[in-house]
């Protein structure tokens, strides 16, 4: 496999040195997606159907960003230990980045229930409580898998970026508006799809300031988004039964499966969500708001 992976460690180190570096930003996601995918194509011959290829070429496209990321910020910035940077290492202890992940989880739990609850009290949802074990292992690794990998892109690779081209506050807002437009589905309508832009925007933003929160420890980010992905995904395919007739503004537009933080009463508990970490932790925000970036 040498002879597959010496030139797309070529080429990956050749577009880390293209200027203006924003262009390298834009593109190095794209490129990696599509060396992921030219890797993924040859396992046809060894019966991955095409079916699978999509899903396969992903998983490769994460990896080689992984890999990608020493080279990345020494070449780019400078930085030798970027593990430390992008809040996966940290002096603290195993224990606390444990902890940090639980708190997380809990803060996404509890977010959900503020939604369930009025949805399920007022009828618009009926409680099932089936629970199948291919169902429960979906939502552990969207928990784990989905919450790790976008929060390692996001809120710390793509962060990172803008913030040493752009400024801490620019980047904090560029890195949430761009995370909301990647998952947003334009095949609904408008003011819909404004709706989800807004509550993404918004968690994209909670997120950040949960990075900040925690000592620029990525785990808590980890733990808020991937159990908001997995316990919904778990509660819509089991525990729950959301009724046609609910309101969006409580459990958000969707077309197959509805997005809770997209409806008013989610963009609601988001706000009030982020104003109560704001106002809580402002001086770590504004102590990371002075930090001197790396050269």
């Amino acid at each position: 496999m040498h002879y597959l992976f010496k030139p797309i460690k070529e080429t990956i180190e050749a577009v880390l040195i293209i200027k203006p570096k924003i262009l390298t930003t834009i593109l190095f996601i794209p490129l990696l997606y599509l060396l992921g995918w030219i890797m993924a194509n040859p396992l046809i011959i060894v019966g991955l159907g095409k079916e699978n290829i999509s899903l396969v070429g992903t998983i490769f496209t994460f990896l080689l960003f992984v890999i990608s990321m020493p080279k990345w910020f020494e070449i780019r910035w400078g930085f030798n230990n970027p593990w430390i940077l992008l809040g996966i290492n940290k002096i603290d202890k195993k224990e606390k980045r444990f902890f940090y992940f639980l708190k997380g989880l809990l803060y996404s739990i509890i977010l959900l229930s503020l939604i369930l609850i009025p949805t399920i009290s007022n009828q618009w949802g009926n409680w099932l409580g089936r629970l199948k074990p291919d169902i429960l292992l979906n939502s552990l690794l969207l928990i784990i898998g989905v919450g790790f990998a976008e929060e390692l892109i996001f809120r710390s690779w793509l962060f990172e970026e803008l913030k040493n081209q752009y400024g801490f506050i620019k980047a904090i807002i560029f890195q949430a508006l761009i995370y909301s437009l990647v998952h947003i589905g334009f095949d609904m309508p408008f003011l819909q799809m404004i709706s989800i832009l807004l509550g993404l925007f918004l968690l994209g933003i909670l997120l950040s300031l949960i990075k900040i929160k925690d000592n620029n420890s990525l785990w808590g980010c980890v733990g808020l988004h991937g159990g908001l992905v997995g316990i919904w995904f778990l509660m819509n395919n089991g525990l729950i039964e959301i009724s046609k007739d609910a309101p969006i503004w409580l459990v958000g537009p969707g077309n197959i499966n509805t997005n809770p933080l997209g409806g008013i009463y989610g963009i609601t508990l988001l706000i009030l969500f982020l104003c109560f970490n704001f106002f809580k932790h402002k001086n770590k925000i504004f102590r990371a708001n002075n930090v001197k970036y790396f050269n």
